[in-house]
Order: C-alpha cells, then sequence, then structure tokens
C-alpha cells in the first residue's frame, strides 16, 4: 500500500532536520557582525603612559587575516586601525609600512591607509650620534609626515609624535621642515594631537610658519598634548585655542619655555569652555606664569573643570582660590608649589573649606597650605566621600592629624622621595 501523502511529508521533513543536525557549521556560516565581535576577544589592552589612556591592539589577528577572504575582510580593518612603531626595529617595520600604504594600488587586498585610525611613532634613542654625542635616530621627517598626510589621512584621528631629545632647533635655513600644513590640510579627521620634544623652527609667524599654518588650517582639536616643546609662538598657541574652541576637552602643556604665558592660558580659558582636563607646567629656568588673572578666567569660564594640574602657580592668591569652589565636576586638584610663594601669597582657611564642601566630587587633593589646615578643614572633608588621595605640605604642627585621617578612612603613608620637612601624603585604604 502506498503511502499517503501526510505521512510523506512528516518522512521528508525529519529528513531535512537530520541533514541539518549532522551538517557541521562552516566558517562562512558566521555572520560577519559575529566574527567581529568574536575577533574582539582577540585584542589586547594597552595602556598609553604618554598619555594616560587605554588603546585596544588588535595584533594577535594578524594570522587570521590568512585563513580566507572574509576573515580577512574582517580582521584588517581591525588589525591596521593602530599603528606603533618605537625601538629597534621601528625604522624597518615604519617602511615597511609606508610601502605597504604608497603601494596600496597595486595589493591583491586592501588598500590599508584607510584603515588607520592612530599612529604612534617614537625616535630611538638607542644609537649614539657622533655629531653631537646625543643618543638619537630620528624616524620623524618630513618624508614621513608627507606620506601619512598622503596615504593614511582618510580615518585618521589621533597622532602621536615623540621626536628624539637633543635634535637642534630649526631656522630658516634648514631645509626639509615638517610639513604641517599638509598633514592639516589632508588629515581632515584628526582630534587628538600629541608632540613630545619638538623643537618649533625659529621663522616668524607672518612668513608662514609651519607649526602656525597647521593651527590655522587643521579642525577643531578634542586632545592636545604639547610635552617639552620648545619655540612654539605665542601667536600658535592662541590660534590653537581659537581654532580648537568648544571641542577642545584635554589641554597638556608641560615644560613649556618662556613662549607659553598668562596671555595664551587665558585665551585657552576664553576659547574652549568645554575643557575638562587641563595640566600646565614650565622648565625650570622659567618664572612661573599663572597667576590670578589666569585662574579666574578658568574657573569663570571653564566651569565643566574635573582635572587641575598647575605645577608653577605659586603666583596665585587666595583671591583666585576662593573661586575653585565654583568648578562642582573637580576631581582632582594638583598644585604642588601654590602657597609657598615668599610674597606670603597664603590660602586662608574659609576658602579650603569652601573648596572641600563645594567639590564633593574630589578624588586626589595636592597641595601647599601653611596653617590653614586646621580641624575645621578636616571636617569640611568628609563631604568629600569619594577622596583617594591627599598630599598637603607644611601643615600645623600641632593638628592631631592621625585621629582626624582615621575618621576619613585615610591611612598615613610617608613619601620616600619627599625632601619637604612637613608632607605628608594619605591614601584611601585597600
Amino acid at each position: 500500500m502506498g503511502s499517503s501523502p501526510q505521512e510523506q511529508h512528516h518522512r521528508e521533513q525529519d529528513g531535512a532536520d537530520e541533514d541539518s543536525i549532522g551538517r557541521p557549521a562552516g566558517i562562512h556560516s558566521l555572520t560577519p557582525g559575529l566574527l567581529r565581535y568574536i575577533f574582539s576577544f582577540l585584542a589586547i589592552q594597552h595602556y598609553d603612559y604618554l598619555n594616560h589612556r587605554t588603546h585596544t591592539l588588535f595584533t594577535p589577528l594578524e594570522p587570521l587575516t590568512l585563513v580566507c577572504k572574509s576573515w580577512n575582510s574582517i580582521a584588517s580593518p581591525l588589525l591596521w586601525q593602530e599603528r606603533t612603531f618605537h625601538g629597534w626595529k621601528a625604522g624597518e617595520e615604519l617602511n615597511v609600512f609606508l610601502n605597504m600604504t604608497e603601494n596600496a594600488d597595486f595589493s591583491s587586498t586592501h588598500e590599508y591607509g584607510e584603515f588607520v585610525r592612530r599612529i604612534e611613532i617614537i625616535d630611538s634613542h638607542d644609537v649614539v650620534d657622533k655629531q653631537n654625542g646625543q643618543f638619537v635616530i630620528n624616524w620623524i621627517t618630513p618624508d614621513v609626515v608627507l606620506a601619512l598626510s598622503e596615504h593614511c589621512s582618510r580615518r585618521l584621528s589621533d597622532l602621536t609624535l615623540v621626536f628624539a631629545t637633543g635634535r637642534k632647533v630649526s631656522n630658516e635655513l634648514e631645509e626639509g621642515l615638517i610639513p604641517w600644513g599638509a598633514l592639516a590640510e589632508s588629515c581632515r579627521r584628526l582630534s587628538i594631537l600629541s608632540l613630545a620634544n619638538y623643537n618649533c623652527p625659529t621663522l616668524p609667524t607672518s612668513s608662514g610658519h609651519p607649526l602656525h599654518l597647521f593651527a590655522t588650517m587643521t579642525n577643531p582639536l578634542t586632545e592636545l598634548v604639547l610635552k617639552r616643546c620648545r619655540s612654539i609662538p605665542s601667536e600658535t598657541y592662541q590660534q590653537l585655542a581659537r581654532t580648537c574652541g568648544k571641542a577642545l576637552t584635554k589641554l597638556v602643556l608641560l615644560d613649556s619655555d618662556e613662549c607659553l604665558g598668562t596671555t595664551e592660558i587665558i585665551e585657552f580659558a576664553r576659547s574652549c569652555p568645554d575643557l575638562r582636563h587641563l595640566n600646565v607646567s614650565w622648565v625650570d629656568t622659567v618664572e612661573p606664569k599663572i597667576n590670578d588673572d589666569a585662574v579666574l578666567e578658568l574657573t569663570a569660564n571653564c566651569m565643566r573643570l574635573e582635572y587641575i594640574s598647575l605645577l608653577d602657580a605659586n603666583e596665585i592668591s587666595d583671591v583666585s582660590f576662593q573661586t575653585l569652589s565654583k568648578l562642582r565636576y573637580l576631581r582632582n586638584l594638583i598644585l604642588p608649589k601654590a602657597g609657598s610663594s615668599q610674597s606670603g601669597m597664603l590660602y586662608r582657611q574659609e576658602s579650603l573649606i569652601a573648596l572641600a564642601k563645594s567639590c564633593r566630587y574630589l578624588e586626589q587633593l595636592h597641595l601647599v597650605a601653611p596653617g590653614a589646615t586646621t580641624s575645621r578643614f578636616f571636617e569640611a572633608l568628609l563631604f568629600c566621600p569619594r577622596l583617594q588621595v591627599l598630599v598637603i605640605v607644611e601643615l600645623c604642627k600641632g593638628l592631631l592629624i592621625d585621629q582626624r585621617f582615621k575618621t576619613l578612612g585615610l591611612a598615613k603613608y610617608v613619601d620616600p622621595e619627599s625632601t619637604e620637612s612637613y608632607k605628608l601624603v594619605w591614601h584611601k585604604k585597600t
């Protein structure tokens, strides 16, 4: 007897189920989104000590690009989005990288330069330059910067260049200046710029100064980091402030020279109201530049400041210190020299108390306050439940320190590198 149509349908359905169960899933059965999610677990978290940020590196994905075309199309953009060059092999790796980006038209796979989003190049200090006795190899040349601007400009948003120390200051007779203008003109997505040890050419800004052209032509930056950079014209600082404007959230100007002054800090304060992170200092040979005018502008315009580190602020007085209590989002306040001036610019106890009561998000407080930190000040710190680190220099000798900090949940820690007589450090118990 023949089977009914209903029974035949059931047999066909059972056979299809068996085939679907028995057939193994292939690599092509996974969607690109799922593959990208799986590949993300192979990433390495790298902490950038230069800029105090964590980057995601996809270096382990290199073998995956050789599996098949579909995996290559997913892994290559992740693998190439961050490029870091430093150490002995930096020059060779940099040349290979630039050759691959320049010859992308002849490649059978991708235009690798279009994947790059962040580049970090650090000059080497491992080989002696016999001409000036410095341990220097200059990877960062005008040709390299020009190649980056031509072949890695589509998505480049984060650029870090650490020049070698000992490089002579450029002048108007030197050939091959860094083509900052070409970089600013082509890298329209650049939002983070970090330069270290850069000696700016001694050229008048009116005759086409390279870095000044960059400040004029670039898109608004969200982060600007300049460490140990020399001879940057004051006009360039002011132009950078006006160009960045409301986009700038992080400003780091460390070990600056005499070209950076109060006028430039005030310009940043007025032009960049959304500034969240401010870290400024000068070299030892330059007189401190932070005064009351600069701090008053910062507290009046940059109300969302969370991090303030002014390593050379011993020219400010209680007049400007009173206004710090306006910064309700302040988390870190580092003024290691403020109040130590011979002119007697000291803080009043009421100003310290107002700061502690208003800035309840404080996590780190580092200041000089001789004679002002009485028991009332420590009681006010109870309004700061997030306080993790407290550093105070020249405390009142008669203060019952241990008892007060036992209430705050902070433990005393003696700084082994401290040479100051009454410097005490506390940190949250763990």
